[in-house]
């Protein structure tokens, strides 16, 4: 069994589509203890984990970029993943001698993609990318490094860049200007300034539309109201629920029905999916990862045996809606008027509801050690978070396809 937990943060590549994964490990010292783990005992999770788990389960068919340190260097090959499918980053300290450079070289030759990790010569990233065809670099070490002037010299020789922690819309353009070749970071999940701060009309609307969905008052009678008043919501939600991921043996043909099979929470919490992804914004995979925290939350919350998991997926769905509308999460609440667990949960991630979705988000990120929840045994927690994923690539397949 494997006793760790993996979280993910997307790489996003110059369009804002996904390239892969930044895999994020978390070991039993840092999930039973809140202790950082440590990296030996980091790389032996690392190949536990490739041994026992699918990797195309975590990142579907894209790539994983895992952190390896140093330690793990002479047991590359123990990693069962598909070498095509891995990125394999290390700290560019770990390149000391001849020994490890022709190390490095034998790897490269059996199919591993290697990046070298916040170079530590603003002048030899000549000699780095000979060993490498990746450089990774922290946004806040690139003026270091003289990125620009060693830019065009990294490309022609068929090596490419991935700018990380990546914080600020000021970085993020520069670096995009610059001609770098992935991005990832907190930027991407945050809500971008509007001018006048004034929220555009369509995004108030569909605010409007979810705040009249997720009110106390909104009984089936409400609900089917207000998806029908919507031809096009209401197209699509009776497409999804009649789609092949559900596999239903006769065909729903009214929203009346479908709240009565699936149930109001059910129904709702579908709509809303379907309305945010109406949103135009970059980069989509905002919405994936929104539901796989929802769903996680939610499957989380009935492990512990709590009641109104709902609430749990709402929070969960809701955490990311201030960088998908590009608007402050207070004034989002102001529109919205969730009750009020939701609200602290969103907020400061309090009460019961934030502190399954902090665990969550701890353990997303690979921190594990400063997750305050610490009911789960690790194996449910990675059961619940494997099946969000394949539940949010399913739903998300299906809104594509419409």
């Amino acid at each position: 069994m494997f006793d760790g937990l993996i979280g993910r943060i997307p790489v996003y590549n110059r369009r804002l589509n996904v390239f892969g994964y930044d895999l994020r490990f978390c070991g039993p010292a840092s999930i039973e203890k809140g202790m950082p783990d440590d990296p030996g005992d980091l790389a032996k999770l690392i190949i536990q984990a490739s041994h026992q788990l699918d990797l195309a389960q975590i990142i579907g068919e894209t790539r994983a970029f895992i952190s390896m340190p140093p330690e793990a260097l002479p047991d590359f090959e123990k990693i069962a993943w598909p070498k095509d499918r891995l990125v394999l980053s290390l700290p560019d300290e770990v390149v000391t001698d001849k020994m490890v450079e022709q190390r490095l070289k034998d790897l490269a030759s059996q199919g591993y993609t290697l990046a070298l990790r916040n170079p530590s010569r603003p002048l030899g990233l000549a000699h780095d990318i000979g060993l490498a065809s990746m450089l990774q670099v922290d946004a806040h070490d690139a003026e270091r490094l003289k990125l620009e002037a060693s830019l065009p010299a990294i490309h022609t020789r068929g090596a490419q860049v991935l700018v990380s922690e990546v914080e600020t819309p000021a970085q993020y353009q520069r670096f995009f200007d610059l001609g770098l070749d992935y991005y990832q970071g907190p930027y991407f999940e945050q809500p971008k300034p509007i001018p006048f701060c004034e929220i555009p009309a369509n995004r108030l609307a569909i605010l409007d539309l979810l705040a009249q969905l997720h009110s106390p008052e909104a009984d089936t009678r409400k609900v089917e109201e207000i998806v029908r008043s919507d031809a096009t919501i209401s197209y699509k939600l009776l497409r999804l629920i009649n789609s092949a991921y559900f596999g239903l043996p006769n065909r729903i043909e009214s929203i009346r029905r479908a709240v009565i099979f699936f149930g109001l929470q059910r129904l709702k919490n579908w709509a809303t999916v379907i309305l945010v992804n109406a949103i135009e914004y970059k980069p989509r995979e905002l919405l994936t990862t929104a539901m796989i925290r929802g769903r996680t939350c939610e499957l989380l919350a009935q492990a512990l045996g709590r009641e109104k998991e709902e609430r749990y997926y709402i929070a969960g769905l809701f955490s990311l809606l201030n960088a998908i509308m590009d608007v402050p999460m207070q004034t989002i609440l102001k529109h919205l008027a969730l009750l009020d667990d939701i609200n602290e949960a969103l907020i400061s991630g309090s009460g019961p509801v934030g502190e399954v979705l902090s665990y969550v988000l701890a353990f997303e990120k690979g921190v594990c050690h400063e997750a305050a929840c610490r009911h789960f045994p690790s194996d449910v927690a990675m059961r619940a978070y494997l099946d969000a994923i394949a539940w949010a690539a399913a739903i998300s397949q299906e809104l594509r396809v419409q």
